[in-house]
C-alpha cells in the first residue's frame, strides 16, 4: 500500500470525515480543517462553492481524487436547506 493510500485511509476514517458523512450541515471551521488536512497530505481535490440564495442553502461540493478513475464527492451544506448540487 502506498503512502498516499495509508494517509488517505487515515484521513477518511478521521472524526472530520465522519462528521462530514453523518451531518446535514457542517461548520465552516470544520470544512477549513478538512481542506487543510488534504493539502498537508498532498491529496488532490476540487471545491465548488455556492453562496446560497433565498431558495438554496450555502453549500460546497468537495471532490477528492483517489486515482485517475476514482473520486469521492461530498456535498457540504453550511446551513439548513437544499443544495444546488445533486447526484446524477
Amino acid at each position: 500500500m502506498s503512502n498516499i493510500s495509508k494517509e488517505l485511509t487515515t484521513i477518511l476514517t478521521s472524526q472530520f470525515f465522519s462528521n462530514l458523512a453523518n451531518s446535514k450541515s457542517v461548520k465552516i471551521a470544520e470544512f477549513d480543517a478538512i481542506l487543510s488536512i488534504l493539502i498537508k497530505a498532498q491529496i488532490g481535490f476540487d471545491v465548488e462553492y455556492s453562496p446560497g440564495t433565498n431558495r438554496t442553502a450555502e453549500s460546497a461540493e468537495l471532490t477528492i481524487y483517489i486515482n485517475p478513475s476514482t473520486t469521492l464527492n461530498f456535498t457540504i451544506n453550511f446551513q439548513q436547506g437544499s443544495s444546488i448540487f445533486t447526484g446524477a
